[in-house]
């Protein structure tokens, strides 16, 4: 499986998470966490892990308004799942898009601190300075290593190590913050020459770590759909008309492939149930652009018998039988 083909689309919208906080009230509480407003974190470096767990120490008022950064990583990964999980990998990119909004939030330092702006060290402004200006001068020298990515079983510590792990980073940005504007004397060029030169090469590791990380979740995120078939319709001619193939193999055992077609884009479903027309899954539901598609069903939780998948597409419906043998 490559994502490749998602490079641009994750680009464009990698900023809808900011648009969203005009919009949404709740969306700002989950760009950050002011993770050393916690007295636990303070003594031992760690917080409870849970969200419930953490409302009901604290209150549900101090956890938003110190924000739930990790838990919006945890509960975006998992929409990223679902989506794979239903085959609407245009939802499945919008909702990596914002894993990678989030994600990079963790890797910025003062996203996960209290003194988020350098107020408490009359360093107003830094925030700002870091993240935005610094960045945009020396972009041109952060490259990437180019990992593979790894499969996270645990992805709620996975999430809370990097969380932790980066928090040893807020005092170097305000250190060297301070180091190069006592030297250069103002926030000129020459102050953001020297910030480069100290906090430089631990930025380029966090830039690194960050595009790893994203690549793993969302990785990880498929996997755990059970590694849907992506097919890249900008190399599939377009069918020339509707098709529901019948599944290979038939009979099964436990799982099985289902293959259509699709003459134009649109919103579809497919669904399988069992004799009673009870519906036992819903395999695809959302739009797909014209193609084929391959979609894998797994039956390790049915009893044997016979049991029928459904396509819906625009005025197209068909229905076939399959025969799980168990």
């Amino acid at each position: 499986m490559s994502f490749l083909n998602w490079a641009d689309s994750l680009a464009a919208h990698s900023s809808d998470a900011d648009y969203r906080r005009n919009t949404d009230t709740n969306e700002a509480a989950r760009h950050y966490i002011d993770i050393d407003n916690y007295p636990e974190f303070n003594s031992t470096g760690r917080i409870p892990q849970s969200l419930d767990s953490l409302i009901a120490i604290h209150g549900i008022s101090f956890v938003y308004d110190n924000g739930i950064l990790p838990f919006s990583i945890i509960a975006t990964t998992d929409s990223v799942k679902k989506y794979f999980q239903l085959h609407n990998f245009q939802k499945a990119m919008l909702h990596a898009a914002d894993l990678g909004h989030y994600i990079g939030d963790g890797h910025q330092p003062l996203h996960i601190t209290r003194n988020y702006d350098g107020q408490y060290t009359n360093q107003n402004g830094v925030h700002s300075r870091y993240e935005t200006q610094l960045i945009n001068r020396d972009s041109a020298y952060i490259t990437y290593n180019f990992e593979n990515a790894v499969y996270v079983s645990n992805i709620n510590q996975f999430v809370f190590n990097f969380l932790y792990n980066n928090y040893i980073y807020v005092d170097s940005v305000l250190k060297y913050d301070s180091i190069a504007h006592a030297i250069a004397q103002n926030y000129n060029t020459n102050y953001y020459q020297l910030y480069w030169q100290l906090a430089g090469n631990f930025t380029k590791i966090l830039f690194n770590n960050a595009s790893h990380f994203i690549a793993s979740l969302i990785y990880t995120s498929w996997v755990n759909a059970g590694s849907p078939v992506f097919v890249n319709n900008a190399e599939t001619s377009v069918p020339e008309n509707y098709y529901l193939g019948q599944n290979y193999p038939n009979p099964f055992n436990p799982t099985t492939m289902i293959e259509y077609n699709l003459l134009k884009s649109g919103l579809i479903k497919l669904t399988v149930f069992d004799l009673l027309s009870r519906e036992i899954a819903i395999l695809v539901d959302g739009e797909q652009n014209a193609g084929t598609y391959k979609v894998s069903f797994d039956g390790m939780n049915l009893s044997s018998g016979i049991y029928f998948y459904k396509l819906e597409a625009e005025d197209f419906i068909e229905t076939k039988k399959m025969i799980l043998i168990r």
